[in-house]
């Protein structure tokens, strides 16, 4: 199903879904097909020139198919000087991405060369996709876009068009995406419509930087009466994260996992194998909560990741609190030496 408006010349617009009665196969085209008889409306090819906001931060972690730009351009009609492509016989029509590849997702994203980056064009709650396909020459007749006898049907795009620039790899380079033409439709081998890029956009990477990449949380000596039933704890010992963040307003997240034991996602960090005490863990508290432990991933919505803020798009220095403790895990406890290693995780997103 491949979008495209018509325009009438009677009396109103009228944007739908094409429904083509079949699709060519190959390069073979049914008799008549290739001399179709169309003439662009005295409006001419509707051509779309739209610009977005330069230069475009993407936060580091974005997930892929996340929209990093945008921008919208609207193209007028009228019955007067009506834009687009009328035939009076079956035309075929091609979709291109002049920038090389086809679409493909649920939102027919095209790919902008080598860069990582691609785009959508959005019309109404449609969106174009590179295609190929026929027109039957009854599309083009009054009584298939409800004019009276007399009127015309045009083949344009539009009337209004919004780009966006959407991540496709995981890792992106800072560069450029250049202006110029992106996107073409003709009909019966007439430009019914383009679309442009009207500004280069420069895309640049968010920087954030961790400044305590090592952190020491000596939880001292702790007598074994302080502990009461399984689950009871040893008093907090507070400790911070720093984060310095520049470049792009970002949600941060944390994810904590247990060095030892890198499958356990329970709120208990097990010892180190050169530990002696036994039946004991150690906790570390987010707000005065156990936080739970997780894979060692920056992907969005890891398991057991948790959010911790959102910067202001400017350099940011932020210091995050957390809390460190032991925790009695099992009915019998050991004295002796109790050190825990977590590993943490910054996803910026």
């Amino acid at each position: 199903m491949k979008l495209i408006s018509r325009f009438a010349d009677a009396t109103h617009v009228v944007s739908k879904l094409l429904l083509p009665a079949f699709v060519l196969i190959g390069a073979t085209l049914l008799p008549g097909f290739a001399h179709a008889q169309c003439s662009l409306g005295s409006g001419g090819t509707s051509n779309f020139m739209i610009s977005i906001p330069s230069p475009v931060t993407i936060p580091r972690d974005a997930p892929v198919g996340s929209v990093i730009g945008q921008g919208t351009a609207t193209v007028a009609f009228s019955n007067a000087s009506p834009t687009g492509v009328y035939c009076t016989a079956a035309a075929s029509y091609v979709y291109s991405n002049l920038q090389g590849g086809s679409s493909s997702g649920s939102n027919s994203v095209m790919p902008i060369g080598s860069t990582g980056i691609g785009y959508t064009l959005q019309a109404g709650s449609s969106y174009y996709s590179t295609a190929t396909g026929t027109l039957p020459a009854t599309w083009f007749q009054p009584s298939s876009c409800g004019q009276t006898a007399g009127g015309k049907c045009y083949a344009y795009l539009g009337p209004t068009v919004t780009l966006r620039l959407i991540k496709l790899s995981p890792l992106i380079s800072s560069q450029t995406i250049a202006a110029g033409q992106y996107f073409t439709a003709t009909v019966g081998g007439l430009t019914a419509g383009t679309v442009s890029l009207a500004n280069p956009v420069q895309i640049t990477n968010q920087t954030c930087t961790v400044t305590t990449p090592s952190i020491s949380v000596p939880l001292g000596n702790v007598p074994l009466s302080q502990f009461g039933p399984v689950g009871s704890t040893s008093n907090t010992v507070p400790f911070q994260i720093g984060l310095n963040c520049s470049g792009v307003a970002t949600s941060y997240y944390i994810t904590f996992t247990d060095s030892n034991n890198p499958g356990n996602n329970s709120n208990a960090l097990s010892l180190t194998s050169d530990s002696s005490a036994k039946g004991v863990g150690i906790q570390i508290l987010k707000g005065g909560n156990p936080v739970a432990y997780g894979p060692d991933s920056s992907v969005a919505g890891n398991l057991n990741q948790i959010f911790l803020g959102t910067t202001a798009g400017t350099d940011t220095v932020v210091s995050l609190p957390f809390g460190g403790r032991y925790v009695k895990i099992d009915s019998t406890m050991t004295p002796g030496s109790a050190n825990g290693v977590a590993t943490f995780t910054m996803s910026y997103q």
